[in-house]
């Protein structure tokens, strides 16, 4: 798994490409996601245009994430999840706690709001 973030007036848009699986790279998005917090960031974007598989140790960083950022009194939304990706949140229902858009600019009025 790869990340790229960029933000830009308080927005937070981090661009994940690879698989979301168990191994020490989630440990990067938990460190960026602390960092942007520390930085004073409030809305995060999630792209997950690129990510063709989530294992359920991914998913637990996700959750983790979504939780420090609404604890902050930030806004979190994910874009484009791939269709696997989208399968399985469905089945284990994180799609009724994710806000999920399928455009950036869709996501990034929702966070700007």
């Amino acid at each position: 798994m790869r990340l790229i973030s960029q933000t830009t007036d308080g927005i937070a848009i981090v661009s994940i490409s690879g698989k979301l699986i168990f191994d020490e790279s989630l440990l990067a998005l938990r460190e960026n996601v602390r960092d942007l917090l520390r930085a004073g960031v409030k809305g995060f974007i999630f792209d997950f245009t690129d990510v063709p598989h989530c294992d359920s140790s991914g998913c637990g960083e996700l959750i983790g994430a979504y939780t420090s950022i609404s604890k902050a009194g930030g806004r979190v939304a994910f874009v484009h999840p791939t269709a696997r990706v989208r399968v399985l949140w469905e089945r284990i229902r994180l799609i009724d706690i994710f806000t999920i858009f399928n455009t950036l600019a869709e996501a990034e009025a929702f966070v700007r709001r």
